[in-house]
């Protein structure tokens, strides 16, 4: 387990040795600074998740990562459902109800995104590894990196725009949990896919003015420049 320091409230569980889908929720908690402590332990992940799912305490959850407040007993799964859940819980949230529903939308289309990206690396099985299916991948990627990778970001461009010209966030004045899950499919993009993403630059500079913006936040500056940062795993994007 590792955590930030102090007394913590809330437990992240998810799988050991890489960012993956956890880094959505490890962005909002670090914003709003929340202290938690993570569980990385694989092999009770497995006997939780995999072998025991009829004997599980709580409401059931299906995969990882999953929050659990210590105290309360409270968890939740589903990377979208809980970045929802703890922007509206934390000041991370949209004002008013327009742009509630709007933030649902851009994070389903945030999380559309980074699945059809991890998939595009698993051209035979999604439950089986890159390395076993490396060469049948190839076109999937290719397509993807060609034609998926620009639509999306010229869509969240758009998006970045309709926002005040896009030189803030993506709703109003102030910072939501969706700015966060947007910030993170920029940098995973840029580390999966960098001569794309070089090349792509030019024709989105209000996210790479906006990337800069939430790398240069006091709370998210030291999350990345601290041992909480998790590492990419190196394909698919996770």
């Amino acid at each position: 387990m590792n955590s930030n320091s102090g007394e913590t409230d809330w437990q992240l569980i998810y799988w050991p040795g890489f960012c993956g889908r956890g880094e959505f929720v490890r962005l909002v908690f670090e914003e709003a600074g929340i202290k938690y402590v993570e569980n990385n332990d694989a092999e009770y992940i497995y006997k939780y998740f995999k072998c025991h799912e009829n004997e599980m305490d709580g409401f059931p959850m299906l995969s990882p990562p999953i929050i659990k407040d210590r105290k309360t007993g409270f968890q939740l799964c589903q990377t979208p459902v809980i970045c929802k859940y703890l922007g509206k819980r934390y000041g991370l949230y949209p004002d008013n109800e327009a742009d509630e529903f709007h933030a649902d939308q851009v994070n389903a289309t945030i999380h559309d995104y980074i699945g059809e990206g991890r998939l595009s690396f698993h051209g035979i099985s999604p439950n089986e590894t890159y390395e076993i299916q490396k060469e049948e991948s190839k076109p999937y990627i290719a397509r993807f990196e060609k034609e998926r990778i620009p639509r999306y970001m010229n869509h969240f461009e758009l998006l970045l725009k309709h926002n005040d010209g896009g030189n803030g966030y993506l709703f109003g004045s102030k910072l939501t949990y969706v700015d966060l899950g947007l910030y993170h499919i920029l940098r995973a993009t840029e580390f999966q896919f960098p001569q794309s993403w070089t090349n792509i630059l030019p024709t989105i500079p209000l996210l790479k003015a906006f990337k800069e913006r939430i790398e240069n936040r006091p709370n998210i500056k030291s999350y990345l420049n601290s041992d909480r940062l998790k590492p990419f795993c190196g394909d698919s994007m996770m």
